[in-house]
């Protein structure tokens, strides 16, 4: 074949080539538009008959399959459980390391790390800090001069004891799952972030700063929100208020101390009253929980002109202690939800 064929056509073709021209020509362009009337009517292909009746077969037993395959799965699953389960099921331990000087009891030497099971106990130096943490609960940074001791370490609860120091939690477990024992209360995470700090007699201070608190001792109880405070005392915990609330509203709340029966004068109590504002309403709803007589129904009118109350709500109720009516009036604050306290305060025994 002349090479030059494939290029100007000039000289005798190769028969193969010939062969492919002759294949291909009747798909050349014709130069005329092409004659779609001439195209068959457009629509679904028809599946051949065996895969009909197979397709048929198919959707009818489908469910069927569906259930089997679950009851295999459901089967397997409660012999061998998946790891990511397995591991769950077993509570992870404190692991403590220190951050500035060093630790004594269950930690070994700075830079080193240890491991905190029930029962032992945690402290820092007058220049030591150091970090505790567990999978899945949260981290605690705590402060010196801090004893710590360690009381329930099972699946869907921890427990500390905080006999004297500080620390700050950082706490994503469940609501009600990590709470810390302080000589003043007990302090139970509801999902959040706070530093706690306590003295050996017992008088110390909650401060959150994500989430919420409740703390408990008795039959005192505070729930404590937010950029909210929170005294601590001897005989349980104070009633909380924000960290911008009016001073006449603080200084009445730290002459009334912490105990269920603790008054206020009459005169103080006016001065507090009139200086709350509608963010301080939940101060005034721990207020009116722990005053009796004349002052509880004084406390009752001002928050009711603050937070209306909810539909159903009467100072009888209120006066009565009735806590479903004192939950469901909480719950117009927009602050959290009270009956989680409930729930979880009954079972830490709060």
């Amino acid at each position: 074949m002349n090479d030059r064929y494939l290029w100007d056509r000039s000289g005798d073709p190769d028969p193969h080539v010939r062969q492919l021209e002759q294949t291909l020509g009747a798909l050349r362009h014709q130069g005329v538009p092409l004659d779609y009337t001439r195209l068959p009517a457009a629509g679904p292909a028809r599946p051949p008959r065996r895969w009909r009746r197979w397709r048929l077969v198919l959707a009818l037993s489908a469910p069927a399959l569906v259930v089997l395959a679950a009851g295999v799965w459901w089967r397997v699953s409660l012999r061998t459980p998946p790891p990511a389960v397995a591991a769950a099921a077993a509570a992870a331990p404190w692991v403590a390391v220190p951050l500035d000087g060093s630790v004594t009891a269950a930690t070994p030497e700075r830079g080193g790390q240890g491991t905190l099971l029930t029962g032992q106990s945690f402290e820092t130096g007058a220049a030591s800090r150091a970090r505790l943490s567990a999978p899945g609960v949260g981290v605690l940074d705590v402060g010196p001069s801090t004893r710590l001791r360690v009381l329930v370490v099972r699946p869907g609860e921890y427990r500390l004891a905080l006999e004297r120091g500080s620390l700050h939690a950082h706490v994503w477990a469940a609501p009600g799952v990590f709470a810390v024992d302080t000589p003043s209360a007990t302090a139970l995470d509801l999902g959040c972030s706070y530093t706690l700090d306590v003295d050996a007699r017992g008088n110390g201070r909650l401060r959150v700063t994500l989430g919420w608190v409740g703390l408990g001792r008795d039959r005192v109880e505070s729930l404590v929100p937010r950029d909210a405070v929170c005294a601590l005392t001897p005989a349980g915990p104070a009633i909380p208020h924000f960290e911008d609330a009016p001073a006449a509203l603080v200084d009445a709340l730290a002459t009334m101390g912490a105990a269920p029966d603790a008054t206020l004068p009459p005169l103080q109590l006016e001065r507090a009253l009139r200086a709350a504002r509608p963010r301080d309403a939940f101060t005034l709803w721990h207020l009116m929980r722990r005053t009796r007589g004349e002052a509880a129904e004084r406390v009752y009118a001002r928050l009711a002109a603050l937070a209306p109350p909810p539909a159903g709500m009467t100072l009888a109720r209120v006066l009565a202690r009735d806590q479903d009516a004192l939950d469901a009036w909480w719950e117009t604050f927009g602050l959290g939800n009270a009956a989680l306290f409930t729930k979880w305060g009954a079972r830490a025994g709060l």
